[in-house]
């Protein structure tokens, strides 16, 4: 069995999209076996996929600091030997780890990122559409002459135990499953990509004057889920879901949902690669920088056109202060206007 290593330690979004380059990588190489190194809590991401091991750095532990990188590597050798290296973060943890490899000889293939494609996007605000960051992470493995293709949602595989806590739970709410079930995803991890609870607010209301729906609530955090507890007393209708399950349950629970309604976010890439159909509100970013909903329409993907308001997009990530007191590129997208295209889409009826 060839065995080669991988990186990529966070954040959820980024390593959510690893998941379709890693499948087809495996798919098209039977007799390749990846070690992922991640976060632990990623762990359900990669349930089901055939010969990929998960190793878990302790950053706060026995891996902290210079000398725990130099552990490190010496623990993951422990492990090998690895043909390759395949640096899916390109940050100086693994940079370093990639260094200490190819000193003693194994070749180590980095990520290419695009970083002048999305700036000179950014700055000229001609838009085009660039790479997915998936397909830059299969690029990645096809440089290391590793084959493989991305192939069609879902890909994300739930485990039996998780459906069975997931019905519990739904059997908990009182939930009637033929009504129609609308996951809401009002964070993201910057100002500029938030389109506000008072917009959700007005697009439940807006929602439950025509139809029957039951909606969950995702998140994570402390504040996010205070502001979610409060947004649930809204309607009766409203159910959270951050912190009340395990990362295992949600990708379940999102499983069942007949839509999501997400900013640009790591819930938008976990419905998205569930194979669910995921409309998005777009602010201080822009889909064609390369994040966008994988497998999605590109309709799917809300925004206040660069026409109409031309600072945007202001970043790659959504991480520049706005120039106005609240985002106007959020502003500008009315909740009688998502519903509207909700109805288009039709995934409400008329």
């Amino acid at each position: 069995m060839r065995k080669i290593i991988t990186f990529r330690l966070s954040a959820m979004g980024d390593v959510l999209l690893t998941v379709p380059a890693i499948q087809g990588v495996i798919q098209a190489n039977p007799d390749l076996e990846i070690t992922l190194v991640t976060q632990k809590i990623y762990a359900p991401f990669f349930n089901g996929i055939p010969r990929v091991r998960l190793l878990f750095p302790e950053f706060k532990g026995r891996h902290k600091g210079i000398i725990g990188l130099l552990k490190l590597y010496a623990d993951l050798k422990k492990e090998g030997p690895f043909e390759a290296v395949i640096d899916l973060h390109g940050v100086i943890r693994t940079r370093i780890i990639g260094f200490l490899f190819k000193k003693t000889g194994t070749p180590v293939f980095s990520i290419d990122k695009g970083r002048k494609e999305k700036n000179f996007l950014i700055k000229s605000k001609y838009i085009r559409f660039l790479k997915h960051a998936t397909e830059r992470y299969l690029d990645t493995f096809t440089r290391a002459g590793f084959r493989g293709q991305i192939g069609k949602a879902p890909y994300l595989i739930v485990n039996e135990d998780s459906n069975l806590k997931v019905n519990i739970f739904l059997d908990k709410l009182g939930i009637n499953r033929s009504k129609l079930k609308i996951g809401l995803a009002p964070f993201a991890a910057y100002q500029s990509k938030i389109w506000g609870i008072q917009n959700f607010r007005d697009l439940v209301t807006q929602i439950n004057e025509q139809h029957n729906v039951e909606f969950f609530l995702f998140g994570g955090g402390k504040i996010e889920i205070d502001q979610l507890n409060d947004f649930q007393l809204f309607s009766p209708n409203l159910h959270l879901v951050a912190g009340e399950l395990e990362l295992s349950e949600e990708l379940a629970l999102v499983k069942i949902l007949d839509f999501m309604i997400s900013m640009d976010s790591s819930n938008m890439h976990l419905s998205a690669l569930s194979a669910i159909p995921t409309v998005s509100i777009w602010g201080g970013t822009h889909p064609a920088i390369g994040f966008f909903a994988l497998g999605q329409p590109t309709a799917y993907h809300l925004q206040t056109p660069v026409s109409s308001l031309r600072c945007r997009p202001c970043s790659v990530f959504g991480n520049k202060p706005c120039i106005f007191p609240t985002p106007r590129c959020m502003e500008m997208v009315k909740p009688l206007d998502v519903y509207d295209k909700l109805i288009e889409f039709n995934l409400l009826k008329a």
